[in-house]
C-alpha cells in the first residue's frame, strides 16, 4: 500500500515537472516605463576578485571606477504573471526578462573633481572624456554609452548598471572626490558625489 502511494506521488511530481517545462506560463515580455528620481555614486576597484563597490580610501588609478545608481519609479505596464502548481516554473524553464525604459533621456553626463587633475583639467573641469563604461568586454566613451541607453530598453531597472572606469591617471593631485552631474531631457539636473579617494 505504501509502495503504491509512493508511486502515485512520484508520478504526480513527475507530471508537474514535465508540465512546468512544457508550459512555463511566462506570458509575454513586459516593458516598464520608469521615471528617474535620484542619483548616487560609489567608488569601484576593478582589482578585487571582480570589479566591486569599495569603501577603500586608496585605489590604484588603473583600477579606479565609479558606479552610478539611479533611483527610479515604475510608472506604467506593471502587469503581474500568474503561475499555478506546486513547483515554480522558473526552476523548470527560462522566461524572457522584463525590460525597463526610462521616460527621460540622459542628455549629458559630466564628471568633475574637487582637485586639479592635470594641467589640462583643473578642478571643476569636466573629466568625462577620461572615463569609459565597460559593458561585458567592450569599453564605450560616455557619449556612446548615453546613446546606447537612450535608444534601447534594458533588462536592468537602472540604466547605469555598468561602471565607468578611469582611463587616464591624474598627474597633479592624487586625492579626488568626483562630482557626477547628469542632465535629463525634461530639464532636470541631478548631481551626486563619490567618497574621496587617493589614486595611486
Amino acid at each position: 500500500m505504501i509502495k503504491k502511494i509512493f508511486i502515485v506521488l512520484v508520478l504526480a511530481l513527475g507530471l508537474q515537472v514535465i508540465s512546468g517545462c512544457v508550459d512555463c506560463v511566462c506570458g509575454p515580455s513586459r516593458t516598464f516605463v520608469t521615471t528617474i528620481k535620484n542619483l548616487s555614486a560609489s567608488n569601484i576597484d576593478s582589482n578585487l576578485p571582480e570589479p566591486m563597490i569599495t569603501n577603500a580610501t586608496v585605489i590604484k588609478a588603473a583600477n579606479y571606477g565609479f558606479k552610478m545608481q539611479l533611483v527610479s519609479d515604475k510608472v506604467a505596464n506593471n502587469n503581474k504573471r500568474v503561475n499555478w502548481g506546486f513547483i515554480q516554473t522558473a526552476y523548470a524553464c527560462s522566461c524572457v526578462e522584463d525590460m525597463y525604459k526610462p521616460k527621460e533621456s540622459v542628455l549629458t553626463l559630466e564628471v568633475f573633481s574637487s582637485n586639479d587633475f592635470d594641467t589640462n583639467r583643473p578642478r571643476n573641469t569636466d573629466l568625462s572624456a577620461y572615463f569609459k563604461v565597460k559593458v561585458g568586454n567592450s569599453l564605450y566613451n560616455i557619449p556612446e554609452y548615453l546613446n546606447y541607453i537612450n535608444k534601447s530598453s534594458q533588462p536592468f531597472y537602472d540604466p547605469f548598471y555598468w561602471a565607468a572606469f578611469l582611463q587616464t591617471a591624474p598627474s597633479i593631485s592624487k586625492k579626488h572626490k568626483f562630482r557626477i552631474k547628469i542632465t535629463l531631457s525634461d530639464g532636470r539636473v541631478l548631481e551626486t558625489e563619490t567618497a574621496e579617494v587617493h589614486l595611486e
